[in-house]
């Protein structure tokens, strides 16, 4: 059963959402913590890609997070992951890479 999100409703099992994105990019906030790259608690990659995103109006796209470890974690980078419904994506970039760099190398 499909519902929508931010729904009320109550389940007491596991139950298919919607989402109005077809990709979504985790920025691993535990490299952006190692290279001093976080604004508060968030990092200033998902930030911009975020504002750069909401520019191009490819919000239905794709969609930023911060995200815990991918246990892939490169010296002095950050691990950026791309998932799709048919595949995930892991690139490394460096603490000042533009947001535009990072959408894109992973063709947005």
């Amino acid at each position: 059963m499909l519902f929508k999100r931010r729904t009320k409703q109550v389940h007491d099992g596991l139950t298919q959402a919607e989402h109005p994105w077809q990709g979504c990019i985790g920025v691993c906030s535990k490299c952006a913590r190692k290279v001093h790259a976080m604004d508060g608690g968030k990092t200033r990659l998902r930030v911009g890609l975020k504002a750069l995103i909401g520019l191009r109006g490819i919000k239905k796209q794709v969609r930023p997070v911060d995200i815990s470890c991918l246990d892939v974690c490169p010296e002095n980078s950050i691990a950026v992951a791309h998932f799709t419904q048919s595949s995930i994506r892991v690139i490394n970039v460096g603490r000042d890479v533009t947001p535009e760099t990072v959408l894109k190398e992973l063709g947005y």
